[in-house]
């Protein structure tokens, strides 16, 4: 697995409402198959009424980096975990594109990450205690890709919002 740097640690690492969890997970925007697999970790925060609960676990469970083109779509099938004695519903889940990188782990200016967006998760979904649900999330691309975002791995901030069930 690799390893995204301290400073996509840090983007990771922001405050989230709610009984919620982030994830990165990388995507490729490539035109030769993809070389690079996924890195995801979580983090979370919690807010008044659910402080007695753990945070829910957003995994990406794609298998690997995906290979994207100009104009395409692709998916990111998702884990959702609930480690907790007691139903949680997952109300939100939604993923961010970070700015894209090269194999050494620099940032490329001459690649924006809005050349790549994701639905967020559209229904609430239920997750029973100490049980798991994986949804999928849609990832688009636009149809007018600079060159220098060949080969790229855009990483996907992950994070979602859950409540008692």
């Amino acid at each position: 697995m690799r390893n995204l740097g301290p400073r996509m640690e840090v983007a990771v690492a922001t405050t989230i409402l709610g009984v919620g969890a982030a994830v990165v997970a990388a995507m490729h925007l490539t035109w030769p198959d993809p070389q690079t697999p996924t890195m995801a970790y979580a983090i979370s925060a919690g807010e008044a009424g659910v402080s007695d609960l753990k945070p829910f676990e957003i995994n990406d469970v794609s298998g690997g980096a995906v290979e994207l083109t100009p104009g395409s779509e692709g998916a990111r099938q998702v884990r959702l975990s609930n480690p907790n004695d007691v139903d949680i519903i997952v109300v939100n889940l939604a993923a961010v594109p970070g700015q894209p990188v090269d194999s050494a782990h620099n940032k490329v200016p001459g690649c924006p990450s809005g050349v790549l967006s994701v639905s967020p998760m559209d229904t609430p979904v239920a997750i029973p205690p100490a049980g798991e649900v994986e949804v999928e999330m849609v990832v688009q691309v636009s149809d007018d890709v600079p060159a220098a975002c060949k080969d790229l791995v855009f990483p996907l901030t992950y994070s979602g919002h859950a409540t008692r069930g």
